[in-house]
This record gives C-alpha cells, structure tokens and sequence, in this order.
C-alpha cells in the first residue's frame, strides 16, 4: 500500500506514515491513472433501439443536441480487471446526440455494483452513477443481464445468441458527461458544470447477435421507463476490453442546467417519506 512520509507533531521532527497525503511522485502515479482508465475483460450485453424523439429533446441538456436519428441504447456488464478499480457491475441507459460536429452517447443513468467504481466515474468526468446490484450470466446459448435498487429490477436484457460475428477493434465512440457540484447553500452551482467529452477505444474478442428483449419496469427513484422502447435494432454479447480518456469541452451557463441537475440523484423527498414510515 503507497504511503507518504510526512514530518509533524507540534515542529517536532517526528517521521510518521500519513496515508491521507501523497508525495509528488505518487501524485504523478495517479494522475497517470486518471489520465489512462483501463477496464479489461468485460462481459456485457448491449441492445439498440429506437426511442420517441421528443424524449430524446428533452432530456438533452444544452448545448448537446439531437442526432438524426431517435436512438438509445442499454448495456449490462461485468468488468473483470482494471488498473484502477477491483471488478465490478456496470451497467447504462443512453440517447444518441451530438455536440457541434461529434456524435455520441449522453447517459441518463450509470449504475454501478460498487462504490469506488461510482465515486470513480463522478468525480472524474461526473458520470451519472448510483449503486445497484448487477448480475451478467450465460447458461448454453442463453444470456441474461439484470440491474436492481430498493427491490426493485428495474432493467433486464435477455437473448438467445443467433449468430456468432467477428470481433477486432472496436474504433472510437463517445460520451457527453455534465461535470458540476451544488453550491454548498443548497441553491445552484459553486461553478458552472463543464461539457465532458470521453472517448472509448478497445477491442472485442468475442461477439454474438441476440435474439432477444430489453425489459424497462418502473422505480421512483431510477425512471428509466421515461424513455420509450419503439423498435429495438440490435441485441448484442460481446467481451473485450476498452480504455478511456476525458476532455473538457465546454462551460455550460448553471441556469440552463438547473432543469437537469438532479436526474442523477435519487427522489430525496420520497426518501425522507420512507424513513419516516420506517421510524414510526
């Protein structure tokens, strides 16, 4: 385990091991960490579909914009190693836009099986994430991925594979991700949020079309069942590995992002609700 050496106590020259603060050299290490994130030996189920475009309009905060087409995608996945987090569930409910002249993908929703892999994503380029139970299995040719919080399953991918495809490569795709904290006196930001950019790179190894469904139920505090499933394009397993590196893009106005800035947190008055009914 790193450790920092630090001379203390009262200008006594005392040497001790102080964990909570980092030397130069093991900042550098793990700036270099931050700048690199790699995640290994994913196992994930993928689906593409087509979702109602008014939908897509209203979630997007400026400056992002619709894409031509009205897609979304869902993922659940199992990540086996990484250089920076012990492995973990991960899964995401995205709508396809565009920023000026770059495509990608603005997730509504990250959850993750761990909370060093939400702290992680957050702090780092303000991933939408919370904690939730995740499983990925295969049994034969059958593939099921499920995600759960407060009891409730909330997505499920399911599907029979129905052909075998090549992997390789898998080129470069991006996310949009708003960076930002709540001022500390509860109203607005302590600094406007900034556009994130995160490109993923890696390769596949193994690849397989499904036959199969997305299923979206209703939870209060995850309403991923907001964005309507029209047409499902594609059902996808794959396995392989990716790598990421952010970059700002913008700064944002705080006002035009007021409307967007809880839909990563949970409905904290039906909290409240809840441990009232349980504390009586």
């Amino acid at each position: 385990m790193l450790m920092a050496e630090v001379v203390w106590i009262s200008g006594s020259s005392l040497k001790m091991k102080l964990r909570y603060v980092k030397t130069l050299e093991q900042v550098r290490q793990l700036q270099n960490l931050y700048a690199e994130p790699a995640f290994e030996s994913f196992r994930s189920l993928s689906v593409s579909f087509e979702t109602d475009p008014e939908v897509i309009k209203a979630v997007l905060p400026p400056p992002l914009e619709p894409d031509e087409q009205p897609l979304a995608s869902a993922s659940i996945s199992r990540i086996g190693t990484s250089n920076t987090l012990q492995p973990f569930g991960a899964a995401g409910l995205s709508v396809r836009c565009r920023y000026e002249n770059i495509v990608g993908d603005y997730p509504l929703t990250m959850p993750m099986s761990t909370d060093a892999a939400v702290i992680f994503g957050r702090e780092l380029y303000g991933e939408p994430k919370k904690v939730a139970e995740i499983n990925v299995s295969e049994d034969d040719d059958t593939f099921l991925g499920t995600v759960q919080r407060y009891g409730v399953t909330y997505m499920e991918i399911r599907g029979e594979s129905s052909e075998v495809l090549q992997g390789g490569d898998s080129g470069i795709s991006n996310r949009f991700y708003f960076k930002y904290m709540p001022a500390p006196d509860g109203v607005g930001f302590d600094n406007d949020p900034v556009l994130v950019r995160v490109r993923h790179t890696g390769s596949t190894r193994r690849v397989e079309r499904l036959e199969g469904d997305l299923i979206l139920r209703e939870s209060e505090h995850d309403p991923v069942v907001d964005v309507p499933i029209l047409d499902i394009k594609t059902v996808m397993y794959s396995e392989g590995d990716t790598y990421t590196h952010g970059e700002i893009l913008d700064r944002v106005p705080g006002e035009s992002f007021l409307p967007y800035m809880f839909g990563k947190v949970d409905d904290l008055e039906l909290l409240a609700r809840e441990g009232v009914l349980e504390s009586e």
